[in-house]
């Protein structure tokens, strides 16, 4: 089975509830909208996108400084260049998904 692209999604999920495919759209307009603020820098930095089933998490990566470090697997010595901190979005399988795996 192939994986399904967003058109399929709504036309599915419109069949199956009932919505017209206008309207499922919109559903998942507001729902990016809501997950866009629960992320964002003056949000919790948690947002559940479907309740038990996958959670969303933001992970605030420290800033690392440039310098010399040794690599265990080639036994040398590297310079590593300096990153910036940065936000990632780490996902989570709920109870629900996991039963399916």
């Amino acid at each position: 089975m192939a994986k399904m692209t967003k058109s399929q999604i709504v036309t599915l999920i419109a069949k199956d509830t009932g919505l017209t495919r206008k309207n499922v759209n919109a559903v998942f307009d507001a729902l990016q909208g809501l997950a866009k603020s629960q992320l964002g820098k003056k949000g919790p930095g948690e947002f559940t996108i479907l309740p038990g089933m996958v959670k969303a998490r933001v992970r605030v990566k420290p800033a690392v400084k440039a310098g010399k470090w040794f690599n265990p697997f080639t036994k040398r010595e590297e310079v590593r260049k300096a990153k910036p901190a940065r936000r990632t979005v780490r996902l989570t399988a709920l109870k629900g998904l996991k039963g399916v795996l």
